[in-house]
């Protein structure tokens, strides 16, 4: 009986798994069709970016700053979704589907790994969602590479038991080629993931690992020799002095990187909860490391509900914040991460996947800590897919022998749908809002300004600034 019933699951699972990803592609072409273009957007798609294109993305730092970059990727990639929606639909749709199967088969290819999976963009905090899901310049530069970046290793995972042609080497110096020309930190990252990848097999490495790391090399060479890093530049800056490194981190960066991630860390103390519970610890260790897996959860939930008092600007993070505040979160976010370590080597210690997520995030981290200006969470987007895959882990082994695994399952899925449908009815209601706001003659010739904000406004670039939008582009949108 009991076998049947597992048939029955197995094959239903067979059935709905390619069907979610089906819908997931439909899913976030329509999104993409509601997205609102903002700020940067529309500097790619103006002259400025016509100028850009035609010179290899360099220009003079008065006029162009950060985006005379080697970014090249990116930088076409936005120019041709701001002025083909079809385009801009397709690459939106493919590669949040992407990143989502990455998560996925990462994870273990079950039902509840794949509904996390699929929840992972609902679980983003506000910094994210509003930098990352609903902007496109943003979108462009960090979901595309650190897609791929999953996709290699899931390869490298697979290839421990699968033997790939020759082909497979041609096609990992591509893949590396093609995600280290988005954004900076990531062609670093894939540097080093290129070479924890060597490191780990050691002796067993395979020619498609090396020619990752050589693509990988390739695509810094290619995006750092770029004229727009040499000279003095109005944008960039970094630091090496400590003191306002430490500054940096306590008052703005940890903010993205730990605090406002609440689902996850909700999600990762309770499993690592469980997990000490029923190990074969001692009393005293058991309780111990309960104690300090429950007091985590307890401080983020009450530090989250305190800060609530302090208003975040535009960018998402904090004009003004108490020292002492800033410093006691920027030390306990180390502790937590430590304990976090910790965790991982008392529970998956010969589990190298778990390791290189860790370590991944501490190299895309470290990156930023050197960056004085710009600072945005964008960066930290690209730590927060790593930190997803150690939550779903510790989650997943919590739930292996839970009892009501399958109803657990059934939970989220629905909360899932409520989530879905909710943010695609925001942004069905924010477009509406904005075709109705922008489509005057009077605005898009330049007579009058915007006065309205769309319903919900941080579903839109920087909550919806309205000296953000351009009339030109309305105007050519109305008239075309």
């Amino acid at each position: 009986m009991k076998n049947k019933i597992t048939n029955k699951f197995n094959l239903w699972q067979k059935f709905v798994t390619p069907l979610m990803f089906v819908i997931s592609l439909i899913y976030f072409g329509v999104f993409r069709y509601f997205v609102i273009p903002s700020g940067d957007d529309y500097f790619w798609w103006g002259p400025q970016g016509s100028y850009l294109l035609h010179h290899m993305f360099y220009g003079s730092q008065a006029i162009y700053g950060g985006s005379s970059n080697g970014r090249y990727l990116g930088n076409t990639l936005e120019i041709l979704t701001m002025h083909y929606q079809v385009i801009a639909i397709l690459t939106y749709a493919v590669f949040w589907t992407l990143l989502l199967w990455g998560l996925w088969r990462l994870s273990g290819k079950t039902m509840l790994s794949l509904v996390m999976s699929f929840l992972f963009v609902f679980t983003l905090q506000d910094a994210f969602l509003n930098n990352i899901l609903v902007w496109n310049a943003g979108f462009v530069n960090y979901v595309p590479p650190v897609a791929l970046a999953l996709v290699y290793i899931w390869l490298v995972d697979k290839g421990k038991t699968k033997k790939f042609n020759q082909f497979m080497t041609l096609g990992t110096l591509i893949l590396a080629y093609i995600g280290g020309l988005f954004t900076e930190s990531m062609t670093v990252a894939q540097i080093a993931l290129g070479i924890f990848v060597i490191i780990h097999f050691r002796k067993q490495v395979k020619l498609y690992h090396v020619t990752y790391l050589l693509g990988s090399v390739i695509a810094a060479v290619t995006m750092f020799t770029h004229r727009g890093y040499r000279g003095k530049s109005i944008y960039r800056n970094t630091t090496f002095d400590p003191f306002k490194i430490w500054t940096n981190y306590a008052k703005i960066t940890h903010f993205w990187l730990i605090t406002f991630n609440v689902v996850m860390l909700v999600a990762i103390l309770i499993a690592i909860a469980i997990l000490v519970i029923r190990a074969d610890f001692s009393i005293v260790k058991k309780s111990i490391l309960t104690v300090i897996a429950l007091g985590f959860l307890g401080y983020y939930i009450a530090i989250n509900m305190y800060l609530q008092r302090f208003e975040l600007n535009y960018m998402y993070g904090y004009n003004t914040i108490n020292d002492n505040i800033s410093n006691m979160e920027g030390i306990v976010s180390l502790l937590l991460v430590t304990f976090i370590g910790y965790s991982i080597f008392l529970f998956f210690k010969t589990d190298a996947k778990m390791w290189l997520y860790f370590l991944m995030t501490g190299v895309i981290m470290g990156q930023l800590l050197f960056v004085s200006a710009p600072i945005n969470c964008r960066g930290n987007f690209l730590t927060y897919v790593f930190t997803y895959l150690i939550m779903m882990r510790f989650v997943l082994a919590a739930m292996d022998s839970f009892r009501w695994k399958n109803w657990l399952t059934g939970i989220l899925m629905a909360v899932l749908l409520i989530v879905g449908g909710r943010y695609m009815n925001i942004m069905s209601t924010n477009y509406q809002a904005n075709l109705a706001r922008v489509n005057n003659p009077d605005y898009y010739n330049g007579k009058v300004e915007l006065t309205k904000h769309v319903p919900y406004r941080k579903f839109v670039w920087v909550n919806d600034l309205l000296n953000q939008q351009v009339p030109k582009y309305w105007k050519h949108y109305f008239n075309k």
